[in-house]
């Protein structure tokens, strides 16, 4: 297995879910520095893939991807990444990702 750099998997995630595309991500996902918050990185992904669908389905392109930090985050290190279309006001996919020296915890939010 590649050892991918943090910068390209947090690349290749925000690629992802700008695309729809979750395959992209699959070989990145299995890197040792990811986890999930997920019993299983399998199932991370099969949840990330409907997540995406959906999201493709309730919105209207273009899409925007923004990372934030919001007002109620209390986890230090810890930002959301957010995929926007253009006429809704609210994220499409939320993500919440926390880096650390060594790994990127992602955690998949509720719409």
């Amino acid at each position: 297995m590649k050892g991918y750099t943090k910068e390209n998997i947090l690349n290749k995630l925000i690629e992802s879910c700008l695309t729809f595309d979750a395959k992209l991500f699959m070989p990145y996902l299995q890197s040792e520095i990811v986890i999930t918050d997920a019993t299983d990185k399998r199932k991370f992904y099969g949840f990330f893939e409907k997540m995406l669908i959906t999201a493709k389905s309730n919105s209207v392109e273009p899409m925007n991807f923004k990372i934030e930090i919001p007002d109620w985050e209390d986890e230090e290190d810890t930002k959301h990444y957010n995929l926007y279309d253009s006429v809704h006001k609210h994220s499409r996919l939320s993500l919440r990702v926390r880096e650390s020296e060594n790994s990127i915890y992602i955690e998949t939010m509720p719409f």
